[in-house]
């Protein structure tokens, strides 16, 4: 069967409730009918300029959150191409490889994130700005002369539907980093947005009254099946914002009428920490989602503010594996029972099925099709390696109860989770290897104040040098999550026989650590 996706979902929307608000944004409310019809002309030109791009039938888009950003991801899709979502804070190396490989016809940026982008699509490569009616005028303008610009101009004409889809075609294709090596593409359908955002629905009980919270990074998968996909899907709205601010949250909460928030365990942290206010429970939320919460927090917080926190769990290849919801009384770090869409077991080491209550990796398997990735960018080696027996490997560990409810326990993996984002320590490693000052690296994740981890870099230097400024000399070069804030320095890095560096070996290595800011000259 075919449909029209997310951009399908909108388009119904419009035409059931044209003035009902879809997107607000400081200040500004854009009703379903406009962002409908934005989206439907702005496919037009993408089209056009995909096809003066050489035709590849992606679209690469490096912004951070705004309509513009969102309305593009939406027009794409709704011209039959597959955007490819860009992290607005990866600079230098690991950004040109994603531009590289995604291939994409076209590349669009937000104004302060052109430049930047430019620079890692070298100079013989158009990137398109956006700016104008909410962000998208000048993508439409740029295409004139087609007469695909008529309705900004001329007000209401007749505009393509949204291009029919099959649920198994791609949608979109987002960068997520591995445990080691580079970032994963993760080719996601159209049919995991639909269904995932109809299971959200029946499960938290998502209505056209509703307000969802968004400050998570729009080209995060959290934010695109969890926010929009579930908005579209009720016809409830989105109040987007710039990013998490912990001293106007609860304004933003307050003034917006949000009734569902998400986010991470440092988020929660930090708006715990804060002052007893005003605001703590002037609010009209209902509902918390996030990933992970430690169980002393989830009561503490709860009972400050007023709101059923729920712990969910997913990922960027299936999203979200668990449906935790209000009215069955989770216990603490219990994430909740399956997703109908897919089986979740726990295996331990050699891959046979764990009993219920003991530790093991967590792994699952869809119960249809299309519900969960195709697979990953042009990798298909690494994508059969994701798999064991029928059975997707996590790579995180776990337990089920007698129920068949989940809790998470762990990262088996290396990666380093930092503010929501996992970083891939060899992606920092490979960066610092070009400071003059380094001869050789090995980056680790190490507990954080704030919950998750900080990044910790343990270097050996070259004689003579300095490593004095080397996080003003990281700020350039990489994503600001990314840059160590630990700085250890060593004669010699432990590794195996094969040379590999012993990474669990480098948190607790003997000698001082030192904030990479306060490094000596």
């Amino acid at each position: 069967m075919t449909d029209g996706g997310l951009p399908g979902l909108l388009h119904g929307r419009a035409a059931a409730g044209p003035e009902t608000p879809f997107l607000t944004w400081q200040g500004e409310v854009l009703t379903y009918g406009h962002a409908d019809e934005l989206v439907r002309v702005l496919a037009s030109a993408l089209m056009l300029h995909d096809s003066r791009g050489g035709g590849s039938g992606r679209i690469a888009v490096y912004a951070a959150n705004s309509p513009g950003a969102v309305l593009v991801w939406l027009a794409s899709q709704a011209a039959g191409l597959v955007p490819v979502t860009l992290n607005r804070a990866q600079l230098g190396r690991p950004l040109a490889e994603a531009v590289r490989r995604s291939r994409a016809s076209v590349l669009i940026a937000d104004p302060d994130g052109a430049p930047t982008l430019q620079g890692a699509a070298g100079p013989e490569t158009r990137v398109l700005v956006l700016d104008g009616d909410h962000g998208v005028g000048s993508l439409i303008g740029s295409a004139a002369g087609s007469g695909v610009d008529a309705a900004t101009r001329q007000g209401p004409v007749a505009l393509p539907a949204p291009v029919e889809v099959q649920p198994g075609d791609a949608a979109t294709i987002m960068f997520s980093s591995g445990t080691t090596g580079t970032a994963k593409g993760v080719v996601i359908p159209h049919g995991m947005f639909v269904s995932s955002s109809r299971r959200l629905v029946e499960a938290w009980g998502i209505g056209p009254d509703d307000v969802l919270h968004c400050w998570a990074p729009w080209f995060h998968v959290a934010a695109q099946v969890d926010v929009f996909a579930l908005a579209l899907q009720a016809g409830a709205s989105v109040a987007l914002f710039e990013g998490f601010s912990a001293s106007r949250f609860w304004q933003q909460i307050h003034d917006s009428g949000a009734t569902v928030f998400g986010g991470f365990v440092s988020v929660l942290e930090m708006l715990n920490a804060r002052p007893p206010g005003d605001l703590d429970r002037a609010h009209r939320l209902r509902l918390g989602v996030a990933g992970h919460v430690p169980r002393a927090l989830r009561r503490t917080f709860e009972e400050r503010f007023g709101v059923p926190l729920l712990d969910a769990y997913g990922m960027s290849e299936a999203e979200p594996l668990t449906m935790p919801r209000v009215e069955l009384d989770l216990p603490d770090g219990s994430c909740g029972p399956a997703n109908p869409d897919f089986e979740i077991q726990i295996h331990d080491a050699h891959g046979i099925l764990c009993p219920p209550g003991v530790e093991g990796q967590i792994v699952f398997r869809p119960r249809r099709e299309h519900v969960m990735m195709l697979g990953y960018l042009d990798d298909p080696e690494r994508t059969a390696a994701a798999w064991r027996d029928g059975w997707f490997l996590t790579g995180d560990l776990g337990t089920l109860d007698e129920r068949g409810w989940l809790s998470f326990r762990d990262r088996m993996a290396e990666f380093i989770r930092v503010r929501g984002e996992n970083v891939s320590p060899q992606e920092v490693e490979s960066v610092l290897m070009e400071h003059p000052g380094v001869a050789e690296v090995g980056v680790v994740g190490v507990a954080s104040e704030l919950g998750e981890h900080d990044v910790k870099a343990v270097i050996v230097p070259r004689p003579g040098t300095s490593l004095a400024g080397l996080t003003d000399w990281c700020s350039t070069r990489m994503a600001p999550f990314m840059v160590p804030r630990w700085v250890q320095v060593v004669d010699v890095l432990p590794r195996t026989p094969t040379s590999k560096v012993r990474r669990p070996e480098l948190r607790d290595l003997a000698g001082p650590v030192q904030l990479a800011a306060d490094l000596p000259s």
